[in-house]
């Protein structure tokens, strides 16, 4: 199937994903499900199940056919992977990117592959306005998900120190901060299960025009 590279930075391509590393990046979905705060906070490992009920959400995510995975240049292995779901009716356009999941493989983390992955998905949204890239489909002869729509905004919900410096880098617009501290799930505090380390969640938004 061919790959459509968007950036080649450090030994790391980021292409758009097809259908034939769909398994890849849910298992590095699985893998890094683990240190999400959110999953951790709202204790969805204490729940049997929870974790493959994520898995059929992310399958049905990535058929609107514009998430990026971060290769390897050399080995071709998968480092990272990023989803991404169209939302309407919000900032008076016709469609909104959300950048649905952020995750690194645990080898490959500390080279700047979030933010670089964040970059793309910026860049991926203006090569859809300007026709430069087309859509995958993640499923054999079925019509891609919101095919026609055209993000003029990108949005992502950051749940750690981390995602939310990549936001502050490249200069995002913090629309909300929710703070772990407010919430009660089955008794518990999120952030009694989270740490003291990361305390809230953020709403950032990228204008593409």
């Amino acid at each position: 199937m061919e790959t459509q590279l968007i950036r080649r930075e450090n030994g790391i391509d980021y292409v758009l994903l097809t259908n034939d590393r769909l398994e890849e990046a849910l298992r590095i979905q699985a893998s890094t499900m683990a240190d999400e705060n959110i999953a951790i906070g709202l204790g969805m490992f204490e729940e049997s199940g929870a974790p493959e009920e994520m898995q059929l959400i992310f399958r049905e995510v990535v058929k609107d056919g514009v998430s990026i995975i971060a290769l390897d240049s050399d080995t071709n292995e998968m480092a990272g992977v990023e989803s991404k779901v169209n939302i309407f009716e919000k900032y008076n356009v016709d469609a909104m990117m959300e950048m649905f999941y952020l995750g690194t493989d645990t080898k490959y983390r500390g080279r700047g592959i979030g933010k670089i992955l964040t970059e793309c998905t910026l860049k991926l949204g203006k090569m859809l306005q300007n026709g430069e890239i087309k859509k995958v489909s993640m499923v054999p002869d079925e019509t891609i998900v919101l095919e026609a729509a055209i993000p003029k905004v990108v949005i992502a919900v950051y749940t750690s120190n981390y995602s939310i410096r990549i936001g502050e880098k490249l200069n995002g617009e913090f629309l909300v901060n929710v703070f772990y501290e407010d919430f009660i799930i089955n008794g518990k505090k999120m952030s009694e299960r989270i740490g003291s380390n990361h305390k809230r969640v953020a709403l950032v938004a990228y204008k593409l025009l």
